[in-house]
């Protein structure tokens, strides 16, 4: 058993005096370790140790005891482990080392570590000691910064990865491991180019090949495949991290998957264009042919519109543009009813259909042979309902090798069907409103509209009760005579209507129909559409005309709406991306002409997928509309404030040079760091990072303006977000 300190045996002459070998031993050692004092460690056959203090290397008094309460400066936690250290010694001969702490004689923590070699005798050994506080320090300075690091990029819900020049992984946060459905210990030392599909790596290459010393921060966006298959489009900012001497050492990469938004924003894009045909009134083929070639974009098959007629109950193809046409002429007319293909069964049961398998799925036991000739193999189909729930007709995908939808398809094919369902509502609402309007003549006592009726062989003008309270009058309360409408109508409509009413009266037609605004008791104009039948004698000359006022307002408050709805994001009653771009492009049109100042902000949300995460959609979109509020509150009538997509806005500030701008930014910033949004019994902080940019007369447009405060937008989100960048 090893002897305490203090209790030192005699040391044996012949076996452990100092020789001129050990002082040369001692030598060679001091030159590969840091200077220290010196000790000799003697162990006996029993495997008790004695330790003794040497002479310096070059002399040779005989030998000491050392100090007997050396070890007892070693810390008691430490000491333990220094003994059983100092026991071990002596098997295999190899030099070892060993660090510990000791109490100096001021009381101080120092840490000192031991060196040991073997003596040249052959049974004993030497051993150094030397300080390393200050190294431990500077260890323990960087084990912590490490772990700093670690934990603040762990908890990001960016993703997050370091790789060397060889393109090889140092390290992934937990988001980027989750993401990309590995281990870190699978990541580590792969090179991240396998995350990234063939065709895209040129594209990344020629990226990373901009990334330099006087460009070191670079954005892109590409897609990457995760450990299950699926593809997601995500963008990165690289950013890279050079020595002292000018070499690229690493480079930090974050990204942030932008799928879902890219594709909410295509849909956005696909919705608004279909308002605007609908709102022009495109012919329903057009429109529905916009869908289909829409949501093919987002889809790997192909997809096909068939609207119902409800007389006959059979479907007919209304947009098809991908499939042959000798399949599409093949179903046109086709009967619904159960077990009728995919699109039959839909239309007849109002119920999705989902058919992974046409080969072997009894539905289509009497269309397979079609079905190869058109080289399908599976095909989904949905119900497309009107707003009070009968079957329109059904959109369907199809696809050439069996599958059956994932999550993401069932969603598409929902929407489609829903986007389908305004379409053929609204044209077949349009082409009823035609037809009616077409056929009325005379408006008959007791309908909404107001009739009136002028005998002109009296001179007398009669006017239903409904028509005084279409203008806000009681009855009779004016003078009816035939100035009566002239004093009403509005004086930029009056031409017009008169050369209408000429044209009828001494024309051959019997009927005309006109729109024009009436004054409203209340000042305001009502806008109608009047419709008359003009009755004749025997010579053809008009006697009597009869008819009747059909109050517009609501018609074309709807029309209105479905305008603004084109333009307007439904969440936030903000201007969509569609229209800001416009504004946008009319300022820098304007900049140009007049030379004035200008400029744009670019604002998102800081951790925004974090509050839907934690919150739920209904917590996100509360925040989406607090944040509006207060964005509106700070808005001057001349600003403009549009959101892009998801969490990012943008505001145009006219007249303002960049210093005001980013005075506005920092003083909105302000105001939403105040903000906290009640959701659900949380209280849901909210943050913003803003990029600001001054338009500049030679940008060539919008998408360039957005681009430079993008690039601030990113530099607020890399230096900590919840501030203010200017570009």
């Amino acid at each position: 058993m090893p002897r305490r300190p203090g209790h030192n045996r005699e040391p044996d002459s012949t076996s452990h005096g100092p020789t001129a070998t050990d002082s040369s031993n001692r030598l060679e050692a001091q030159r590969m370790q840091p200077a220290g004092a010196w000790l000799r460690l003697s162990v006996d056959a029993d495997g008790r140790w004695t330790l003794y203090r040497l002479p310096p290397p070059g002399t040779s008094p005989p030998l000491r005891d050392a100090d007997a309460h050396w070890i007892e400066t070693v810390l008691a936690e430490d000491r333990d482990a220094l003994l059983q250290r100092l026991a071990g010694t002596g098997d295999d001969r190899q030099p070892w080392q060993h660090d510990c702490r000791i109490r100096d004689s001021a009381g101080e923590l120092r840490w000192i570590r031991l060196n040991g070699h073997p003596s040249a005798n052959g049974d004993d050994w030497d051993l150094s000691i030397t300080e390393i506080t200050d190294l431990k320090a500077r260890e323990q300075r960087l084990r912590l910064s490490e772990t700093r690091y670690r934990a603040i990029v762990g908890l990001q819900s960016d993703l997050v990865c370091r790789f060397l020049p060889d393109n090889s992984i140092t390290f992934a946060n937990e988001a980027y491991c989750t993401f990309f459905g590995h281990s870190r210990a699978e990541l580590t030392g792969r090179n991240f180019m396998a995350l990234v599909p063939q065709e895209e790596h040129a594209l990344v290459d020629s990226m990373m090949s901009r990334c330099n010393a006087d460009n070191p921060a670079i954005i892109s966006e590409h897609w990457v495949v995760r450990a299950d298959g699926e593809r997601r489009w995500v963008q990165w900012v690289d950013q890279a991290i050079f020595d002292a001497d000018g070499e690229l050492i690493e480079i930090q990469s974050v990204g942030r998957d932008m799928t879902e938004q890219r594709r909410l924003e295509r849909r956005e894009r696909l919705r608004n264009q279909v308002l605007e045909q609908l709102v022009a009134g495109a012919p329903l083929g057009e429109v529905l042919k916009i869908i289909v070639e829409g949501f093919e974009q987002e889809s790997s098959g192909r997809c096909s519109i068939l609207e119902l007629d409800r007389d006959s109950e059979r479907l007919h193809t209304a947009a098809a543009p991908s499939l042959p046409p000798a399949y599409n002429q093949a179903i046109d007319g086709l009967a619904i009813g159960p077990g009728i293909g995919s699109c039959g069964s839909a239309a007849a049961t109002g119920q999705r259909v989902v058919v992974e398998d046409i080969a072997t799925h009894p539905y289509w036991r009497s269309f397979r042979a079609l079905a190869r000739q058109a080289g399908i193999a599976a095909c989904w189909s949905e119900p497309i309902r009107a707003s009070d729930g009968h079957i329109l007709g059904t959109f369907a995908i199809y696809h050439d090798h069996p599958q059956g939808p994932d999550r993401d398809d069932l969603e598409r094919i929902e929407l489609a069907a829903n986007l389908a369902s305004i379409a053929i509502e609204r044209t077949r609402a349009s082409e009823a409103l035609r037809i009616s309007e077409e056929r009325l003549s005379l408006v008959l006592r007791g309908t909404e509209d107001g009739w009136w009726d002028w005998d002109l062989s009296r001179d007398r003008v009669s006017y239903s009760a409904r028509w005084w309270t279409m203008l806000g009058y009681d009855e009779g309360a004016l003078e009816t005579n035939r100035d009566l409408w002239q004093r009403l109508i509005h004086p930029e409509d009056q031409q017009r209507v008169r050369e209408v009413f000429d044209q009828a009266f001494n024309g051959t037609t019997n009927a005309y129909s006109i729109e024009f605004r009436l004054l409203h008791r209340d000042g305001h104009y009502v806008p109608v559409l009047s419709r008359g039948f003009i009755q004749r004698d025997a010579s053809g000359d008009p006697i009597r005309v009869a008819g009747a006022n059909t109050d517009l307002t609501e018609r074309k408050r709807l029309e209105q709406r479905l305008r603004e709805l084109a333009e307007t994001d439904d969440l936030t009653g903000l201007p969509n991306r569609r229209r800001f771009f416009a504004e946008l492009q009319r300022e820098l049109d304007r900049i140009r002409r007049h030379q004035t100042p200008a400029a744009v902000l670019m604002l998102d949300l800081d951790h925004f997928k974090r509050i839907n995460d934690n919150h739920g959609h209904g917590g996100g979109d509360a925040v989406l509309r607090a944040f509006t509020e207060v964005l509106r509150a700070e808005l001057r009538s001349t600003d403009c404030a549009g959101r892009l997509g998801g969490e990012e806005f943008a505001v145009l500030v006219p007249g303002s040079d960049l210093t005001a701008a980013c005075r506005f930014a920092e003083r909105l910033r302000r105001h939403i760091a105040a903000l906290r949004v009640e959701h659900k019994d949380a209280h849901i902080v909210v943050r913003v990072s803003v990029g600001c940019t001054q338009i500049r007369r030679d940008d060539a447009d919008p998408d360039s303006i957005l681009a430079r405060a993008d690039e601030a937008l990113y530099r607020a989100k890399g230096n900590g977000r919840d501030r203010v960048e200017c570009a």
